[in-house]
């Protein structure tokens, strides 16, 4: 067993996908037969405590409180807890979502208690890892002139009929009409396109700004001065941040369905290989139209699919929708083929489903998309009911 001096920075190698079988192997264990390290401790109860429901579902969340409190009641009289509160917050905002992470070593301790054979005769194989997607996109002007945004330098990227469409420091495609005398005439559209491994942002010209997810696309007019509406055409994913124009509304198009609006914030979730297109309202109001004739309003909250021809509303937790936007990869109230694809659009991978390959398997918590591909493995290997195969970009899927 090793000394509990060395459990922390057993841990970050973890985090920093360093560790190998054996000493993940040595982390369980002290956690299974030790008491767990004070500040480890506390970095845990905290972020068990803040995230609400997050972990409710994983059956080990109650009995985890339980041991951490012991461990943390026992050591009050000894360490000032203030002083090691205060650390460890620094240390959760820091390395979020590492407690998240650690959360699931200790949930990891369920299964291999309950013969799921969390280290059994099968050992995952990793020949290479993968990085994480980024910042990379492609935009083509009315011209047909194509722009790889990602090696291009910041400024001025084209001047079209009065529109200047320029790349910012931070990483944004902006259109601001520098002429309008010369917005007269037919409209011009152009298209951005993300590939699989990539994101990026846009400013259209009314101040909407689109924020588009891997494997995406949408094209829009370069500018809206001579129309009566803003339209937009959606592929993939995106989360909009509408600007309020009440005399001239503003249309999502994505395959069947239409979106309309004034001003508000939605997630459209439209990948083709996806069973539907979900709809999620992160503020305001929006109206969804089907060519069948049905239709409905998303209230704040709300999420809208289509199904056998019906419009279905749920009551959702919006902040899942938009996962992706803050950069994290959550784990929860998808299923394990809808998660799989979400990790394949992102870090740009073949995924293939072995036969013997989980299909109901549930998860919990959330991973950081910046993390390389073997972070978010390993932590859903913990479930003890599914391991993975790494081979160049191709990841199978086995029991």
């Amino acid at each position: 067993m090793k000394n509990p001096k060395d459990i922390p920075p057993l841990y970050q190698k973890y985090l920093n996908n360093e560790c190998n079988l054996k000493e993940l192997q040595e982390l369980l264990r002290y956690f299974e037969h030790s008491e767990p390290d004070h500040e480890l401790s506390l970095m845990v109860k905290m972020e068990l405590e803040n995230t609400g429901s997050l972990y409710e579902d994983l059956p080990q969340t109650k009995h985890i409180l339980h041991m951490l409190d012991d461990s943390i009641n026992s050591k009050v009289l000894m360490k000032p807890v203030t002083k090691q509160i205060s650390f460890t917050q620094r240390r959760i905002y820091r390395y979020w979502p590492a407690a998240a992470v650690l959360v699931l070593l200790f949930t990891g301790l369920y299964y291999a208690n309950n013969s799921l054979n969390l280290f059994g005769t099968y050992v995952s194989e990793y020949k290479n890892d993968i990085a994480p997607g980024g910042d990379r996109a492609f935009l083509t002007l009315a011209n047909g002139k194509r722009i790889e945004l990602n090696d291009s330098v910041q400024g001025e990227l084209a001047l079209e009929s009065g529109v200047l469409i320029s790349k910012t420091a931070d990483g944004q495609v902006r259109y601001q009409i520098s002429d309008s005398k010369s917005n007269a005439g037919s409209m011009l559209y152009n298209t951005l396109s993300t590939p699989k491994g990539g994101s990026y942002q846009v400013v259209l010209s009314d101040g909407t700004i689109v924020y588009l997810n891997a494997a995406s696309s949408i094209r829009f007019p370069s500018s809206f001065a001579n129309s009566n509406e803003r339209r937009v055409e959606l592929q993939g994913e995106g989360y909009f941040e509408v600007a309020h124009q009440t005399d001239k509304p503003f249309y999502v198009q994505s395959g069947t369905q239409e979106l309309k609006v004034l001003g508000t914030h939605f997630n459209v979730n439209a990948y083709t290989d996806e069973s539907s297109i979900k709809t999620t309202l992160m503020q305001g109001s929006v109206k969804i139209d089907y060519p069948e004739g049905t239709s409905t309003v998303l209230k704040p909250g709300q999420q809208s699919y289509l199904h056998n021809g019906k419009i279905l509303v749920n009551e959702v937790d919006a902040e899942t929708a938009i996962d992706w936007k803050r950069g994290e990869i959550n784990l929860k109230d998808e299923n394990f083929q809808a998660t799989m694809r979400k990790i394949a659009r992102w870090y740009n991978v073949e995924v293939i489903f072995d036969d013997s390959a989980p299909t109901d398997l549930k998860l919990g918590g959330l991973v950081s998309r910046e993390k390389n591909i073997s972070t978010i493995l390993k932590v859903m290997e913990l479930t003890g009911r599914v391991h993975f195969k790494v081979e160049g970009r191709r990841v199978t899927v086995m029991r």
